[in-house]
């Protein structure tokens, strides 16, 4: 179920009541709804979930035990972990696309993508890491169930660390009027971005994606422009409703982004957009490859294979590697002008945007026939030819909601945050304002998040 649907706010409305009425054996409930969120999706791919939990709790307990033979445990369950992510989600790109093998008809063309078995793997990851490096000990069964399953951040993440979180789950809940306003505006502020911002710009984009043979150079340009906002909105909300969700019961998740589309150059934009995945490929990735210690040479090619696997870890398509490796290429290109000076900011946050939006692109269609049909339509000769698109009550309706975006990713700044939530009166009048927005625009078609299929 979506966030966005009706069904999902009865389910939370129970969930929250029966931590209520449950609250010594909040744990047991949160698994027992973690696992049936999951199911409701697909019930049989939640025996995949399980099984994660299962290996990841042996092979933890087998590397803290076995010192002398950790490392080989360590490589065993990532093995694991990585070889279920790759049959469930890259086992047809590799085969069919790269090695052109045509499955029609076998069983492995009927193998269906686990939602969020990307995040969940990563979480694995991280804990096997953690324990062989000694950052955090093997926990309980129960404890890794909640670590793993823990519904509100499950699909799409935020990425949770296990030597962060799981003192939080054994420390338990800790529900107060302060979590629950925080909670509040969060869950409320993601609901906008998804309901006003993602949903409203989706249609555009859809009508012309959908039809993208039909589409002329200023309708692509248009689209591309909105899908920058869409995917920010869509995940953004995600992770504000998740995060608010887990504040309410007194878990501390940091923020998955800070104003992304404000970088001064694309190596600031991945110190702000999706935060956590960016951490986690620095951290489990990067460093291990030998980060920025060496040569200037191996330090550029250790970022261009991190960002090509990450582009690779959103999806099994050509568009993807594409996107990763361009953002690996410019990234590139960065580190070796790192020292040089560009004296007007504004112009090097322009500067980001149109680089991040236009990289995009292939991120934003769904196969590489797709993004060489929007080449061939683009001519550059009628960029300037926008004026009966721009006219269109939509297209303004849409300019106006990016409007609205960008005013109040400017004006909730942490300290501002934090005077709202303190004040009743700033409090009542937040939470009002947001409501009346997504009454007044807000779409209500129970749209999946984009990143639910990653």
């Amino acid at each position: 179920m979506s966030f966005a649907s009706f069904d999902f706010l009865i389910f939370l409305s129970l969930f929250f009541i029966s931590i209520f009425f449950f609250n010594k054996h909040w744990k047991i409930v949160t698994i027992l709804y973690s696992l049936f969120f999951y199911s409701y999706w697909n019930y049989l791919l939640c025996s995949l979930l399980v099984f994660t939990v299962l290996h990841t709790y042996v092979i933890g307990n087998l590397i803290s035990r076995n010192r002398i033979s950790s490392k080989k445990y360590l490589f065993l369950g990532i093995f694991i972990s990585l070889s279920i992510l790759f049959v469930f989600k890259y086992f047809n790109f590799f085969v069919a696309d790269i090695i052109n093998i045509n499955l029609d008809g076998t069983v492995f063309e009927r193998i269906i993508l686990p939602i969020g078995i990307s995040f969940y793997t990563f979480q694995s990851i991280s804990y096997l890491v953690d324990i062989y490096y000694k950052k955090s000990k093997p926990t309980s069964l129960t404890n890794l169930f909640v670590f793993l399953c823990f519904f509100p951040q499950l699909i799409a993440g935020p990425i949770v660390r296990a030597s962060k979180f799981i003192p939080q789950i054994k420390r338990g809940l800790n529900t107060n009027v302060n979590n629950l306003k925080k909670g509040l505006l969060l869950i409320l502020w993601g609901y906008f971005l998804k309901l006003c911002v993602s949903n409203n710009l989706d249609i555009y984009i859809s009508s012309v994606y959908n039809y993208i043979d039909e589409s002329n150079t200023p309708t692509l340009i248009i689209s591309s422009l909105f899908y920058s906002f869409l995917i920010y909105a869509d995940f953004c909300g995600y992770s504000s409703i998740a995060i608010g969700i887990l504040k309410i019961l007194g878990f501390n998740i940091p923020a998955n982004f800070l104003t992304p589309y404000f970088s001064k150059n694309l190596t600031d934009f991945w110190r702000r957009w999706h935060i956590s995945l960016s951490s986690f490929l620095k951290d489990y990735l990067y460093i291990p490859l030998g980060g920025s210690r060496k040569k200037l040479f191996f330090t550029l090619r250790n970022i261009l294979i991190v960002m090509t696997l990450g582009g690779l870890w959103h999806g099994a398509s050509l568009n993807f590697v594409i996107w990763g490796f361009f953002h690996g290429i410019i990234l590139c290109i960065e580190k070796i002008l790192k020292n040089l000076k560009i004296k007007f900011l504004i112009l090097r946050n322009i500067y980001t945007f149109i680089l991040v939006s236009v990289l995009w692109i292939p991120f934003s269609l769904k196969d590489f026939s797709e993004l060489k049909s929007y080449i061939n339509i683009f001519k550059i000769s009628e960029i300037t030819n926008f004026s009966q698109i721009i006219e269109k009550f939509y297209v303004m309706q849409n300019f106006f909601i990016i409007l609205l975006l960008i005013f109040f990713d400017l004006l909730l700044t942490k300290k501002n945050f934090i005077l709202i939530k303190n004040n009743y009166f700033f409090f009542g009048f937040s939470l009002t304002i947001i409501i009346g927005l997504i009454l007044t625009f807000g779409i209500y078609d129970e749209k999946k998040f984009i990143y639910f299929q990653f």
